[in-house]
């Protein structure tokens, strides 16, 4: 059984490790890659060796640690926390560009990982948590350029403990886990851009399909509530079918049914054509005021 860091498959043209794309998996990459590259260069006995049968310490991100990959020799394995969003003020808006309309946001992502140091020994695993924690703290610059907002300005590390779920097998009960809880610190920012909505307008056609059931139940969206239909202004140039504003004949607008198929308010119709509503007239804005001319004589 391998005990190198899990990858999932590349998916097109995602990449299998980045913050972009995936950054709950490179997260784990930096971590595990972080402390195997700190104990590849520790004095004989916790060496670490890319080659399981050389390296003297196992440092994976696998879930529980399996005895008969690890044997005899320490094991440092990574479990990330829950993840909660830090929202910044209205929309979480970062920048809009009125000329295009590109809309950016961003938001932080605060977690805990928490660094599980097991050994047979229990004053080993203490021993290898402190040494993982202090290291941490020392070159936290290198992790916040690797993509990292905050991290290693504090840690926890707990006490001795038996190994429970972390390690698997028969004599489990004889191992020791001394865990680092390390916090940090994401900042995860994302733009979208009118050119290309075109996931936005799935989204909004599945809901629009999805929720057509609840839409049907109500009032129907109009500043008349009471009017079986909706109003909407027209765009200049956009060759639609327009007709007088039912209150405003003044006003060009397009008039459609507001639940077509809502029972009580369905539009009349002959062989499933829609008939047109019927313009009315308002005396007072639709037809112009005259003057009936009249001589007289002085």
């Amino acid at each position: 059984m391998s005990a190198k860091i899990r990858e999932t498959q590349g998916q097109g043209s995602f990449p299998e490790s980045s913050f972009k794309y995936n950054p709950f998996l490179h997260l784990r990459v930096l971590y595990t890659s972080f402390t195997q590259g700190l104990f590849s260069s520790a004095p004989d006995g916790y060496r670490w060796s890319p080659s399981m049968q050389e390296s003297q310490i196992v440092i994976t991100d696998e879930n529980p640690i399996h005895l008969e990959v690890v044997g005899m020799r320490p094991a440092i394995s990574f479990t990330r926390g829950p993840v909660q969003s830090y929202n910044f003020g209205m929309d979480d808006m970062l920048n809009y560009d009125f000329e295009t309309g590109t809309k950016k946001k961003t938001m932080l992502l605060p977690g805990t990982m928490s660094i599980n140091c097991c050994s047979r020994v229990d004053t080993e695993s203490e021993m290898l948590a402190w040494v993982v924690a202090e290291q941490l703290w020392m070159h936290r610059e290198l992790l916040m350029q690797a993509g990292f907002f905050e991290i290693g300005r504090q840690f926890v590390v707990g006490s001795p403990s038996p190994a429970g779920s972390i390690v698997s097998g028969d004599s489990a009960d004889e191992w020791f886990s001394t865990t680092v809880s390390s916090p940090f610190q994401l900042y995860r920012t994302s733009q979208i851009s009118p050119l290309g909505r075109e996931i936005v307008n799935h989204i909004n056609f599945s809901l629009t399909t999805e929720a057509s059931r609840v839409l049907n139940k109500g009032l129907p969206g109009t500043q008349v509530p009471s009017l079986p239909y909706q109003v909407s202004a027209t765009a200049p140039g956009v060759p639609v079918k327009t007709q007088p504003h039912p209150l405003n004949p003044a006003q060009q607008v397009v008039v459609r049914a507001a639940y077509p198929n809502r029972a009580g308010l369905r539009a009349p119709s002959i062989n499933g054509r829609t008939i047109p509503i019927q313009v009315s007239t308002v005396e007072q804005s639709g037809t112009p005021a005259t003057v009936n001319k009249s001589s007289f004589k002085v």
